[in-house]
Parts: C-alpha cells; sequence; structure tokens
C-alpha cells in the first residue's frame, strides 16, 4: 500500500513539473469574439451631454455611449474582447469603465492620417509627423515596437492615401453592417475594401482581415451595435495580447452578427500532414495541393464560396444544407492564397441588370454583396 501511494505522489509530481515546464503556447487555443472598432463619448463625433467638451449640443443627435455603457453593450452580446478607438484620443484607457463586465479591454484609437488607421494595442498617442509615407512608416515602426498592430479602416472612405506604400498588419475589411451601402446611410464601399485587402495578398504578404462595428450613437446601436460585424480571432490566452497575436498571425474570421445573435461562424482549414486532422488555421502556410476544408455554423440555406488568387472563384458557390456544415476540397498548385465567405441571397446579379444605364453604378446597391453572413482571413499555398 505504501509503494502505491509512492507511485501515485511520484505521478502527480512529476505531472506538476510537466505542467510547469510547458510554455505559454501550449495552452488551448480558443476563437474569442470580439469587435476591433468602437467610439465613446470621447470621440468628437459622440455626444456625451452637457460636460462633453469636444461635441456640442446642436449635436444632440449623435448621443453616445460612455466607457461603461460600450462594454455593457458587449457583454450583453456575448463578446470577449472590445476595443475602444476614439478618434486620436485614448482617455478611455483611464476611464472606470474600461473593461466592464469582464470583456477583455484592447486598447487603440482612430488615427486620422492621409485615410484612418486603426492602432490597434496603443497606450499612448504617436507622433504623426508630416503624415508622409516616411513619417506613417516610422510610427507603424514604433506601434509594433510596443506590441501593437497597424490597421487600414474602411479604406475607401476616406480613401488609404498610402496605397501599397505601406504594408498594413491588418485591413478592415468589413465596416458598419452590410446593408448599409453608399451612398446613403454609408460612403464606405465594403467590396472595394476586400479589393485592396486582396492586392496585398497577390503582393505575396499576410494581411489579416478584420471588421468593425464602428458604433458611435446611441440612435444606431440596435443595427450598428458592438458586434455588428463581429471578428473572431484565434488567441492563445485570453488577453489583450492573445487577441493582439492571433490577429498578427492572421488568425481571424468575420461574422455579420454576435454570439447573442447565433452569427454565422465560418472555418476555413488545412491539413498539413495529410493526416485528416485539418491542424492548420487561417493565417497559417500548407504545401501547394494539401487537403483543405470549410465548416460553417449558423448559416443554412446559404452558399458557401472560396475566393483564391487573383480574387477568382476556385470553384462554383456551393449550397450550405445544414447547420453544421463542411466542406472538403483542393485547388491547383499554383494557387498561393485562399479565403472563404458565407452569404445569402441577396439579388445580386438582378440589382446590377436594373441599375445599368440608369444609374451608372454612382451606389454600390447597385452591384455589392448585401447579404454577407460571414468571411475569413486567409490561407495561404506556398
Amino acid at each position: 500500500m505504501r509503494n502505491v501511494r509512492l507511485r501515485r505522489a511520484l505521478v502527480a509530481t512529476l505531472a506538476a513539473a510537466v505542467a510547469l515546464a510547458l510554455p505559454a503556447h501550449a495552452h488551448a487555443r480558443e476563437w474569442l469574439a470580439g469587435d476591433l472598432h468602437v467610439h465613446t463619448t470621447y470621440s468628437h463625433d459622440s455626444y456625451g451631454g452637457p460636460l462633453d467638451d469636444n461635441t456640442g449640443p446642436e449635436e444632440g443627435y449623435a448621443l453616445g455611449f460612455p466607457v461603461q455603457g460600450q462594454f455593457a453593450n458587449a457583454a450583453a452580446r456575448d463578446l470577449d474582447f472590445l476595443a475602444i478607438s476614439d478618434h486620436n484620443d485614448i482617455r478611455s484607457q483611464t476611464d472606470p469603465g474600461f473593461g466592464f463586465g469582464g470583456v477583455i479591454a484592447v486598447r487603440a484609437y482612430e488615427n486620422s492620417l492621409d485615410g484612418h488607421a486603426q492602432m490597434l494595442g496603443a497606450g499612448r498617442l504617436y507622433d504623426n509627423g508630416d503624415q508622409s509615407t516616411a513619417a506613417v512608416a516610422a510610427l507603424t515602426a514604433a506601434l509594433r515596437a510596443d506590441g501593437g498592430l497597424l490597421q487600414v479602416n474602411h479604406p475607401s472612405d476616406p480613401v488609404w492615401g498610402y496605397g501599397y506604400d505601406l504594408r498594413p498588419d491588418t485591413v478592415e475589411v468589413w465596416n458598419l453592417p452590410r446593408v448599409y451601402q453608399p451612398p446613403l446611410p454609408s460612403s464606405s464601399d465594403n467590396d472595394q475594401a476586400v479589393r485592396y485587402w486582396e492586392g496585398w495578398l497577390d503582393r505575396g504578404e499576410r494581411v489579416a482581415a478584420t471588421g468593425g462595428s464602428d458604433s458611435h450613437w446611441v440612435s444606431t446601436s440596435a443595427a450598428q451595435g458592438p458586434g455588428q460585424p463581429t471578428t473572431w480571432v484565434l488567441a492563445e490566452d485570453r488577453s489583450e495580447r492573445g487577441v493582439l497575436e492571433g490577429i498578427r498571425r492572421g488568425r481571424t474570421f468575420i461574422s455579420g452578427q454576435p454570439p447573442r445573435y447565433a452569427g454565422a461562424r465560418l472555418f476555413l482549414e488545412g491539413d498539413r500532414n495529410r493526416d485528416g486532422s485539418y491542424e492548420t488555421p487561417v493565417g497559417g502556410t500548407l504545401p501547394p495541393g494539401a487537403p483543405l476544408r470549410v465548416r460553417v455554423e449558423n448559416a443554412p440555406g446559404a452558399m458557401l464560396r472560396v475566393v483564391a488568387s487573383g480574387g477568382e472563384e476556385a470553384f462554383p458557390p456551393v449550397p450550405v444544407t445544414s447547420s453544421s456544415f463542411e466542406h472538403r476540397f483542393r485547388l491547383p498548385h499554383d494557387v498561393t492564397w485562399a479565403r472563404a465567405e458565407v452569404y445569402g441571397e441577396d439579388l445580386q446579379s438582378e440589382r446590377a441588370g436594373a441599375c445599368e444605364g440608369q444609374l451608372g453604378g454612382e451606389t454600390t446597391y447597385c452591384r455589392n454583396r448585401i447579404a454577407l453572413l460571414a468571411m475569413t482571413s486567409a490561407l495561404y499555398l506556398r
């Protein structure tokens, strides 16, 4: 009996030693849901009442949420993290409501440059210099040195003036609900943002895709509150650092609705070892011709589309026939990247035909995908 107890004690001791020796990345990865683009009344375009120091009562229609209010909204929608990204302002980070409700607080601010950049992970305001490409490259290097990421926000409105001269870490390819289209109620063209992002992929760069609600006002929060859309991040741990590192690695997908509203979930994965395990998530690299699969949740009746190098469809769209759906495939050896999306019927071709010769494509309602339900970052095949 004494020997049995000794053996058990030895096993327990060895197990504890192994656990302590495991590196941080050995912890189980977890998909976390959040919003990377939310404003509070510290922003100049969100009214906070009589004491607001940068928005007046004449803009009462722009009544917004305080920091605690936006975190409470996020918690009510089952989000795990939230980035407060007020315009060139980081006062939210010292506000008592920062991180309210147990939601992971991601430091950030929206930087007005030649276009808008999201300074993810920024705990201070950075020097924009003369806003030239060289100056923005310098501030990007400083941000990355501090553990942060540079995101291009809604690159078509205003147009991101640095084009392909300055590589970001991520592009906000989905800003606001997709039903918001130019010219009203939004001037942000999400399809154009996707094309800009794909341009980076075609240039051989690894850039993540993200989304953000750009939530400002109480009056629009039902349709454009935190998580509309939601960015999902595969993180090593539940922290700001874990969220940022997951984005840096391109381990993201975007859903049109938050978890509380049963938004669609979309997973693009590869089987590097061809053993049937599909262990490589988006952001990873696979040898050409490796087996791939897409898993779709909460989108029965939708269509699955896989887009590959050059923005071309890899194969005709596939119907999603159940609430937990899987599709396996391989791609030609000359494909260097692939992404997936699921969408509902939105009469896209009929809308384009109806507008031809009348509106001349002046409004994106004529041609853009409106009923997009979810889309992924890219997998790389090299």
